[in-house]
């Protein structure tokens, strides 16, 4: 019964995810028009238009809120929530400086609440953590590196970076960071799973080398799940995986 409401709930936030995706590449069309890595996108191209669009939002919303009714409660109003709250940010958050980052952070959290609540489990309060520092730590990285791109074009492409300055960025990164760690090291040194440890070193590895890759304006950081085309970030994360599972199974 787990796998199987893992699976619905899956499906039910991927449906929900691509729509406030596509609601918000809408609302930035004209804009992304003037991003070399936006442009290219299916509707600030005009590959696909407003009926096609809406289409899909209506199509994707039914979806995902017709697979959430089936599941517990507690998950239907977690994704309702998640829903709301992309929507405030696309209409207003994202314009705003540190509301924006903090938003994109909360509503990763959501997602990981809302699969403890499709299985059922407890909410750790290290998942709300751990998902909470990680979430800021890869957005105020994309932050930095699109300052590096788009230097004094950066506020027309996002009105909330004229709020922030490499020097506040590299601060509030340094923090992120420094809060990703320490949530980390408390969990596999107190949490229920003994042993868990061992996976600290890898873990700070992989900050520390995404850190690297943020400082040197890669693509990965303005495009996180490019991370698999960094050789050694992948056998790092292969590592961590496997001796998280060795110890927890």
């Amino acid at each position: 019964m787990a796998v199987w409401h893992s699976i619905i709930a899956f499906i039910s936030f991927c449906a929900l995810s691509s729509t406030t995706y596509i609601i918000n590449d809408y609302a930035d069309r004209n804009i992304d028009k003037l991003n070399p890595e936006k442009a290219n996108r299916p509707i600030a191209s005009g590959a696909v238009g407003p009926i096609e669009a809406l289409t899909l939002v209506l199509l994707l919303t039914a979806v995902g809120f017709g697979t959430a009714i089936v599941l517990p409660l507690p998950f239907l109003y977690t994704a309702l929530g998640y829903f709301a709250l992309s929507q405030i940010y696309t209409a207003w958050l994202k314009h705003e400086t540190f509301a924006d980052i903090l938003a994109i952070s909360i509503n990763f959290v959501i997602r990981a609440v809302a699969g403890a609540f499709a299985i059922p489990v407890n909410v750790s309060p290290w998942l709300i953590a751990g998902i909470f520092f990680l979430a800021l730590f890869l957005t105020l990285g994309k932050r930095r590196s699109e300052l590096m791109l788009l230097k004094d074009k950066a506020f027309a492409q996002r009105p909330a970076l004229a709020g922030y300055s490499p020097d506040v960025v590299s601060r509030l990164s340094a923090l992120a960071t420094t809060a990703l760690v320490i949530s980390y090291t408390l969990y596999v040194f107190f949490g229920e799973h003994k042993w868990l440890y061992v996976t600290l070193p890898i873990a700070l590895y992989c900050i520390f080398r995404y850190e690297t890759i943020i400082s040197s304006g890669s693509k990965i950081s303005r495009h996180p799940e490019r991370v698999f085309t960094d050789a050694r970030m992948v056998i790092a994360m292969i590592i961590w995986v496997g001796l998280t599972l060795a110890v927890l199974y």
